[in-house]
């Protein structure tokens, strides 16, 4: 049996040459997402592919702070130092927005620990 597929709703990707479904685009790109992402890798962090790969089974296909395993189509983002550009590691979602939010000041994860750690009578009731 033969499927009928909507040529409106997939493109073709410039780069990998995959046809794909409109949402594996990234917006305002004419790029699918896992092409989107490795330009942005190797514009933004100067690593390819092939290095992100290195890292990522250096790190044991986990986040370097909390150890999750992305899942599915899930990838870990590259964390890197603001102010030097260095690369640090691979880290979750959460885990890499968490810092973000802490401004990356080891004083304020210091200071949010001790918060937890004072505060946990009231985590478990």
């Amino acid at each position: 049996m033969m499927e009928f597929i909507n040529y409106k709703m997939v493109k073709k990707c410039p780069r990998c040459q995959r046809i794909l479904p409109d949402s594996y685009f990234a917006p305002n790109t004419p790029h699918c997402k896992i092409c989107r992402r490795d330009y942005d890798w190797q514009y933004r962090y100067g690593v390819s592919p092939e290095q992100y790969l290195e890292l990522f089974e250096a790190q044991g296909g986990k986040c370097k702070i909390c150890g999750y395993e992305p899942q599915g189509d899930e990838y870990l983002h590259i964390d890197h130092n603001k102010k030097t550009g260095e690369i640090r590691g691979l880290l979750c979602g959460k885990c890499n927005k968490a810092l973000g939010l802490f401004d990356e000041k080891p004083e304020n994860l210091i200071n949010a620990i001790k918060y937890v750690e004072g505060n946990q009578k009231w985590l478990y009731q």
